[in-house]
């Protein structure tokens, strides 16, 4: 099964009881009919098409599809629009396939109400939702389909791409779906999408995000990879300001430990920032955006690209023919461990040049002197890593693991 039937004869053509060619040719003579009131089901059945047991299933199942989709729907939006959690989602999950064990088959939207998670006027506003309605409408238009992933929602509008929320049927598994934007359609555009997923598919790690496939289909180029839901690390810092030392260790070992893994591909991620890394529900960190990997073996400066958070990039990385290594990545990543514990990057400005500027010129600010309850030995470590001068930075991201595992909270 490439899609998730919805329709009454795409289930009769999926399980089996009747090719496309005989459901075309009865649909035909169904339409040509006339003051017949006679469903469709009872039709193929009066023809000898169907049995009344297969009916019964197929309108079963037509249900069952229908739901699914409907509840991917609900709770795509939902979370979006932050009218329910992970929790709630999680739970109402547990509700519907407790339920549906017994072969009932709810609309978590009518469980949201009677578990209440939401009133009945939170759940209107997201079944006529845009997003909601737009999703629902693709679908019967037959546009909601890529090569056996059915889009259930959208996540991201991107400069050159979109991120959709989708379910990979023949797995059912819930997976995120990258679509090169139409505009941007031209050959150098597609190898280097193409070219992003191959990259992304190289590595294989828990703090990375997988790539599962990649192809062209409904006039559309795209590729598909792990889901990762959770909070990204630029939102959390917006709303908790900071986090506590052992919560920012036990992230940034995480993030050193993919970086470490793509290192051992001769490549570096070149982009380590708080937009860059996403924390699952589980308290996983995962390193995202891996479209400017950088190629030690070709080491062409070239290669480099800005970041849209420059505040975070190292020194060399604005200098054109400098090439960059391993503690280009190591910078970053200190950095981004300066912000999580002191609430501010290690340095910043107004405009793109002046926080180039100050890259070079300015001093971070002591981390011990903004919070004095910082272990001084953990300051130390993440100081290191932020040296202007690569030469007086860790060698290596295995010298800054091996300088984290000694740091005890």
């Amino acid at each position: 099964m490439k899609i998730i039937p919805t329709y009454f004869g795409e289930i009769a053509i999926s399980e089996g009881y009747i090719n496309r060619k005989t459901l075309e040719e009865c649909i035909v003579k169904y339409n040509l009919r006339k003051g017949q009131s006679r469903l469709l089901g009872e039709y193929m059945v009066k023809l000898g098409l169907l049995t009344q047991e297969q009916v019964e299933r197929i309108l079963k199942m037509q249900k069952i599809y229908k739901t699914r989709l409907d509840n991917e729907y609900f709770f795509h939006v939902g979370l979006k629009s932050k009218v329910l959690d992970y929790s709630q989602v999680r739970d109402l999950n547990k509700k519907y396939a407790k339920e549906a064990a017994y072969g009932n088959y709810l609309n978590v939207a009518n469980l949201a109400i009677q578990e209440g998670y939401i009133p009945l006027n939170k759940a209107e506003e997201i079944v006529k939702s845009q997003e909601y309605q737009y999703f629902s409408q693709l679908k019967k238009q037959g546009k909601s389909v890529l090569r056996g992933y059915e889009l259930v929602g959208s996540i991201v509008k991107l400069k050159r791409t979109m991120l959709y929320k989708g379910i990979q049927v023949e797995l059912d598994r819930v997976v995120a779906v990258k679509v090169l934007s139409s505009e941007y359609e031209t050959e150098e555009n597609i190898r280097n999408f193409f070219g992003e997923a191959e990259a992304t598919a190289l590595f294989n790690h828990p703090n990375l995000s997988r790539v599962y496939d990649k192809g062209f289909d409904n006039h559309m180029y795209y590729y598909s990879m792990e889901l990762i839901e959770g909070e990204n690390l630029t939102e959390r810092l917006g709303t908790e300001g900071r986090l506590q030392p052992k919560d920012a260790l036990n992230l940034i070992r995480q993030i050193a430990n993919a970086l470490r893994h793509i290192h051992s591909f001769e490549q570096i991620h070149t982009k380590v920032n708080p937009r860059n890394i996403t924390i699952r529900n589980d308290g996983v960190a995962k390193l995202i955006d891996l479209s400017s990997v950088y190629s030690l073996k070709r080491n062409d400066p070239n290669q480099k690209k800005m970041s849209k958070m420059p505040q975070y990039m190292a020194p060399e990385q604005f200098r054109p023919k400098e090439p960059l290594d391993v503690r280009t990545d190591i910078y970053g990543l200190g950095a981004t461990f300066y912000r999580i514990l002191t609430g501010m990057p290690p340095v910043s400005g107004k405009s793109l040049e002046e926080i180039r500027k100050n890259i070079f010129e300015q001093e971070p600010a002591s981390i011990t002197d903004i919070d004095f309850t910082i272990p001084e030995d953990l300051a130390k470590i993440v100081h290191r890593m932020i040296r202007k001068d690569v030469k007086k930075r860790y060698p290596e991201i295995k010298n800054v693991l091996v300088a984290l595992r000694k740091i005890l909270i």
